[in-house]
């Protein structure tokens, strides 16, 4: 099974941008059964509303600049840019800031297996356990990725494996991933 990911997966959510960017992230995740895939964090169609996870009308009354910052924010957690989730946590945006698909910082950051975001945002009290609108959580996405480094940081900061109906424990079994298997058992690595 391929896990590659196309190389929109990052791109910007823009409030111009309307389209909608999938990765092979399980479908069996987002409760459409075995072996296909669903959009991955921050991959929803967007608009407006995903600079704050908030409905059309707050969103309404933020600024064109407000946005953009916004949508900065997500994509810095994207691309790992750790040092500025950093400074802008640090002067008050929130740390589970969420998109329109609520996606956190943290879910995104795991997702694009960006270790140094992840662990800015978990010393700044990033929640391990929150999940997205389709029950993802920061740590199912890091086994989906099977980024090691990741999933131990993670599970060192308290994320619970079975968390959920879409857990990390599930994602490891639907997609045949015994390395992570082992590592979300291993009661050694958690906090």
């Amino acid at each position: 099974m391929s896990q590659s990911t196309p190389d929109d997966a990052a791109a910007d959510d823009t409030a111009a941008d309307s389209t909608t960017r999938d990765s092979p992230a399980a479908e069996a995740l987002a409760g459409h059964g075995h072996g296909a895939a669903p959009p991955a964090p921050g991959t929803s169609p967007t608009g407006p509303q995903e600079a704050a996870g908030e409905s059309a009308s707050a969103v309404a009354d933020l600024t064109p600049e407000e946005l953009a910052f916004l949508h900065g924010v997500f994509d810095a957690a994207r691309e790992g840019r750790a040092d500025e989730l950093a400074e802008v946590v640090d002067k008050g945006v929130p740390v589970d800031l969420t998109n329109s698909s609520g996606d956190t910082l943290l879910v995104l950051a795991a997702y694009h297996q960006q270790h140094d975001a992840v662990r800015v945002l978990l010393e700044r009290g990033a929640d391990v356990e929150r999940t997205n609108d389709r029950g993802q959580s920061a740590l199912a996405a890091a086994v989906f990725r099977q980024d090691e480094a990741v999933v131990r940081t993670l599970l060192a900061a308290g994320a619970d494996p079975e968390r959920g109906p879409k857990s990390a424990v599930e994602t490891a079994r639907v997609f045949e991933l015994p390395a992570m298997l082992a590592l979300l058992q291993d009661p050694s690595l958690r906090a």
